[in-house]
Order: structure tokens, then sequence, then C-alpha cells
């Protein structure tokens, strides 16, 4: 599976690498100082050997696109790159086996991201013209606004990715919280806070103490419910620092 997870177009597996490279470095679900590779069980030098073929192949982006301005040296050492990242990350002998990794450890953004089926729900489409469904949706939260004691949340439909509308057959995106200074250790450890409306929510901390000097961070995640009222799957978390 891996082996084929990068596209064969050059174009498009240029911009596969560097959109992995870009998920792997962000925020991981233990907040401020956590990497999403972390989440995905990547050892430190594979998430470096990753950003390492991306900093070669962006050398050469926008000039491969172009066509007219690449030379076939310049051509030679892309295709030796993705070459090298498709071995490194997923041949059957010594790969890394990196895609299988996002596959069991990632969610439902990072799937996507990285281009991987075999292995998670969206290897086929939830069922929900039939029984209206959440079991293999996970809505994907951003963090939007940081404010003073509130943030803005959104909550992206992983059927259609930058989309904030309720998939069919769901009635809610509903939103939890928990707020400490050390990262929680499971989805049991928060608490509902409400439903986002039209993709939308505002958060204050309101009743929480934050004159201290330890710093308090905020972790996120949603699920949906559905018309029938079952309850899908906790999408990935998601964390900041709050601002007294």
């Amino acid at each position: 599976m891996g082996y084929t997870n990068i596209p064969k177009n050059t174009n498009d597996a240029i911009d596969a690498v560097v959109d992995i490279d870009n998920r792997q470095l962000s925020q991981g679900s233990g907040g401020i100082n956590t990497h999403k590779w972390e989440d995905w069980h990547w050892l430190l030098a594979e998430s470096a050997m990753w950003t390492s073929y991306r900093v070669i192949l962006v050398l050469y982006r926008e000039a491969y696109a172009n066509k007219k301005t690449i030379t076939m040296a310049e051509r030679a050492i892309v295709k030796q790159t993705l070459q090298a990242a498709r071995e490194y990350s997923g041949h059957g002998v010594t790969g890394h086996r990196l895609f299988l990794k996002i596959a069991a450890h990632g969610d439902t953004q990072d799937w996507n991201i990285a281009n991987i089926k075999l292995g998670t729900p969206l290897a086929k489409k939830p069922a929900l013209a039939q029984g209206d469904s959440p079991v293999a949706l996970q809505p994907v939260v951003n963090i939007k606004t940081v404010l003073s004691n509130e943030m803005v949340l959104t909550v992206e439909n992983p059927q259609t990715p930058g989309k904030l509308a309720l998939p069919k057959g769901m009635k809610f995106s509903k939103v939890y919280r928990y707020v400490g200074a050390l990262a929680p250790k499971s989805t049991a450890d928060f608490d509902f806070y409400g439903n986002a409306k039209r993709g939308k929510l505002a958060v204050n901390f309101d009743g929480i103490d934050l004159s201290g000097t330890t710093k308090l961070f905020v972790w996120f995640f949603a699920r949906y419910e559905s018309n029938k009222g079952e309850l899908g799957q906790a999408g990935g978390w998601v964390s900041k620092q709050i601002l007294s």
C-alpha cells in the first residue's frame, strides 16, 4: 500500500511530499512542542528524512511545473528524490512503512492528506444512505482565532475537506474540551462543550482561573451525532495555549 501512496504524476508527487511534510511537522495531540509524526509513531530520523526529500523537491518545484526552464540534470534529481521517498516510505523489503503507520495511528485528515484508504474507514464510503451512521466519519476541528479568554473553532466535513456543512444524515457536530497544564490521557478526560453552528463555535474560558504563572492549554475534538441519535468516532485532537 505505502509504496504507491505518492502519486505517479511528478507535479502531484512533489505537492504530496510537501503536504505530508507540513502535516507531520504540525502540532501533535500532546499540544505545544509535540508533532504529528509522533502521533503516527514515526521516529525522529524518519521525520527528518521526509523533510530532507521535501527540501530538495521544493528547489525544483516551480521549474518542473514550468517544464521549459528545468534541465535534464534537474529532472533527474527530482526523479531520484521521489524514487528515494517512495522506497524509504513503503518499499516491501527496505521501507520504513511510514504510510502504514499513518493508516494505523492517523486521523481522517491525515489519511486524506497522505491519500490513504486501505486499512481505514476511507476504504469505502460510509453507509449514510442506509443508516445515517456516523461511525466512520471523524470531523476535523481547527482553531481559527485565539483571543484573550476566547477561541473560535471550525469543524470541517472529512468527506469534503475545507467545507463546514454537516455530512448527509448528521444532526450535530459535537465539540468536546479539556483544559490543563498537561495533555489529557484519553477522550474520557474531555467534557462536552457545545454543538458547532454551521461549522463554527466560539469557546470562552469563563470560570477558569488564568491568573496563575502555570500555562494552561486547551484540547478539543469533535464527533458527529446522526439524526437518529447515534454518536460517531472522536476526531483528532487540536490544542492551543489559553491567553488570559
